[in-house]
C-alpha cells in the first residue's frame, strides 16, 4: 500500500503538513498549517490528496474516473458555497518526498469531529437534533437549487466546528452536478444510500417498479432518503442497519416512548420509501414535516403560526451572502499524461504547469497531547516563528560565548556518535547476513527450515484453516496487509500466527493462528 510521503514536509511552498487524519480507498486527508494565509483566513487547513496508487496501480479507465470524481468534488464545492457546506480554499498538483505525483484540494479544517462520533457518545435530544438538522437542510436545499445532488449524505460526512455549534456538509466526491446527465450508478453507503443508486441489488423481493424508477433521472429525493436515515442515527444513537435498502418501520424502545416518536416515525417512514415518487420531493418539504411533527401536543394560547413553526420557509431558500470569490477552477489530468492547453480550456491555465515538489521541513516540532497521542492543535500552536528565532540566534551568537565545559565535551560527544554509528553498521551487517545472505536457502531440502520463524505480510484477505487443507471450515481471517509469523510448513501451506491485523477484527473470538496457502504470503 504505497502511501504518500508527506509527513513533516512543506507543500506548494506554504502548507506545512502536520499529521494524517485518515485514509480512504483512494484519498489521504492531512491537516496542515498555511504559512501564507491572508488576514482573517484560517491558518489551519485540510489537504485532501488523491492517491490513485493507494490500492494498486489502476487501469487507465479507472485512473480517469478517479481523477474526474476528484475534480467533480472541487467543481461541486465551488457551485454550492454556503455557510453549512465545507469551503474549498485551493487546489494543485505536487510530487511527494518519494517522487509520486498526486493531485490535491485544500479545504477548511473543522476540528469538532463528525455527527457519527457525536451520536455514538449519546443519542441526541429532539431539540439538539432539530438544531443540527435545520443547518443540514439549509445547506442541502441550497445545493439542490444549484443543481447538485450529494448522493452520500451520512453522519460521517456532516462535520462540526470546534464549538460544535455549526455543522457543515462535506465529501462531494460522488456528487451529481446535473441530475439529468448519465445513468444512475452505485454510490454511497449501503445503510444510508437510496435504493435507486443500486436498483438491481436489494435485500428484499424484486420490485420492478423500483427498478424502473432507478432508470429515471436522479432527483433530490435520493438525498432526502439518506437524510432521513441520518436523522434516525442522531435520535437513536445507532445506525439504521436493520432498515438498509428498506423504509424505516420503527424506532428503538428508548426513543419510542417520547410524545414526538409516533409523528416523527411517519415522517421518516415516508422519506425512506423505496419509490422516489412516494417520498418528500424537496428538502424544505421534509424539514417542515419533521419540525411540525416534533412540536409539543399543546401550544401556548395566542401563539401565531410563525411563532410555533421552528423556522420560516424563506430561510431555507435564501441565497447565502458574504462569501469570497471561489478559487480558480481546477483541471486535473492523469499522472502519466501531461496536460495540454487544449485540454485545460481555462484562460488562467493557458499553459500546463509543472507539479510542485514537496520539500522536507525539519523545523516542525513533535508535540504530544496529554493522552500520549499527536495533537493537531498542540502542533499548530507550537509552530516556530522562524523570523524571530533567527534574530534571537544571531543575537546570542554575537553577545554570548559558549561555556568552556561545553567546548571540552564536544570531542567526546562526537566520538560517542561515531562509535554508535559503527555499532549500528555492525548490527545491520549481522542482520543482513543472517537473514538474507544464506547459501543454505538455495538448497531445496533446507528452504522450509529457514522459512520457519520468518515474518511476512498477507497479500489479500485469506481464511485461516485448522489444518493444511481447504476442506474444513475457516477458524479465523488474516486481512490484507496483516503481519504474520511462519510457525511451520507443509506442502503448499504455512501455519502462521497473526501478529498484527491489516484492519480491526470484526469478530474478536476468531482465532489468530491457522493454516494458509503459501501464495498469499509475501516476505519482507
Amino acid at each position: 500500500m504505497p502511501e504518500l510521503k508527506l509527513q513533516q514536509s512543506r507543500l506548494d511552498g506554504r502548507f506545512d503538513i502536520i499529521e494524517c487524519l485518515g485514509r480512504g480507498s483512494y484519498a489521504e486527508i492531512y491537516v496542515a498549517h498555511d504559512n501564507a494565509a491572508a488576514d482573517g483566513a484560517p491558518e489551519t487547513v485540510v489537504i485532501k490528496a488523491l492517491n490513485i496508487f493507494l490500492q494498486d496501480t489502476p487501469e487507465h479507465d479507472l485512473e480517469h474516473t478517479l481523477i474526474a470524481n476528484f475534480q467533480n468534488e472541487a467543481v461541486a464545492l465551488d457551485r454550492v458555497r454556503h455557510p453549512n457546506i465545507i469551503n474549498r480554499l485551493g487546489h494543485g498538483t505536487a510530487i511527494d518526498l518519494a517522487g509520486t505525483t498526486f493531485h490535491y484540494i485544500v479545504l477548511e479544517y473543522l476540528s469538532g469531529g463528525d455527527m457519527s462520533a457525536l451520536a455514538r457518545q449519546q443519542a441526541l435530544s429532539i431539540e439538539r437534533t432539530l438544531f443540527y438538522l435545520e443547518q443540514v437542510c439549509s445547506g442541502l436545499a441550497y445545493a439542490h437549487e444549484c443543481g447538485v445532488i450529494h448522493r452520500d449524505i451520512k453522519p460521517q460526512n456532516l462535520l462540526l466546528t470546534a464549538d460544535r455549534e455549526v455543522v457543515k456538509i462535506a465529501d462531494f466526491g460522488v456528487a451529481r452536478l446535473e441530475a439529468t446527465e448519465g445513468a444512475i450508478t452505485r454510490v454511497g453507503t449501503n445503510i444510508y444510500s437510496a435504493p435507486e443508486h443500486n436498483p438491481l441489488v436489494q435485500t428484499g423481493s424484486l420490485d420492478l417498479g423500483a427498478i424502473a424508477a432507478g432508470r429515471e433521472h436522479l432527483t433530490p429525493a435520493a438525498d432526502i432518503y439518506s437524510l432521513a436515515k441520518t436523522t434516525y442515527t442522531l435520535l437513536a444513537g445507532e445506525s439504521p442497519r436493520r432498515f438498509a435498502q428498506h423504509a424505516i418501520q420503527s424506532l428503538p424502545a428508548g426513543v419510542s416512548e417520547h410524545y414526538w416518536s409516533a409523528p416523527l416515525l411517519k415522517v421518516l417512514q415516508k422519506a425512506t420509501q423505496i419509490r422516489p415518487s412516494d417520498r418528500y420531493q424537496t428538502v424544505p418539504e421534509f424539514w417542515y414535516a419533521f419540525s411540525d411533527a416534533a412540536m409539543p401536543p399543546t401550544r401556548m394560547l395566542g401563539a401565531t403560526p410563525d411563532e410555533v413553526r421552528h423556522r420560516p420557509t424563506s430561510d431555507l431558500t435564501i441565497e447565502p451572502e458574504g462569501f469570497s470569490e471561489a478559487p480558480p477552477r481546477p483541471r486535473f489530468e492523469p499522472v502519466n499524461a501531461p496536460a495540454t492547453p487544449a485540454a485545460l480550456g481555462y484562460a488562467e491555465e493557458a499553459a500546463a504547469k509543472r507539479p510542485k515538489i514537496v520539500v522536507p521541513v525539519s523545523a516542525l516540532p513533535k508535540v504530544r497531547s496529554r493522552e500520549g497521542g499527536s495533537s493537531a492543535k498542540a502542533r499548530i500552536s507550537a509552530l516556530p516563528d522562524t523570523a524571530r528565532n533567527e534574530k534571537v540566534a544571531e543575537s546570542r551568537a554575537r553577545h554570548r560565548r559558549r561555556p568552556v565545559t561545553e567546548r571540552r565535551l564536544r570531542p567526546w560527544v562526537a566520538a560517542a556518535i561515531l562509535i554508535g554509528l559503527f555499532a549500528f553498521m555492525l548490527l545491520a551487517t549481522h542482520k543482513y547476513v543472517t537473514t538474507r545472505w544464506n547459501p543454505f536457502v538455495r538448497v531445496p531440502q533446507m528452504t522450509e527450515v529457514f522459512v520457519i520463524g520468518r515474518e511476512g505480510v498477507t497479500t489479500t484477505d485469506v481464511n485461516l484453516r485448522p489444518d493444511a487443507s481447504s476442506g474444513k471450515a475457516p477458524i479465523g481471517v488474516a486481512e490484507a496487509g496483516s503481519r504474520v509469523k511462519i510457525l511451520s510448513a507443509e506442502d503448499n501451506w504455512y501455519e502462521i500466527q497473526v501478529l498484527e491485523h491489516g484492519r480491526p477484527k470484526t469478530n474478536p473470538f476468531l482465532s489468530d493462528r491457522g493454516w494458509i496457502n503459501k501464495r498469499f504470503v509475501k516476505f519482507d
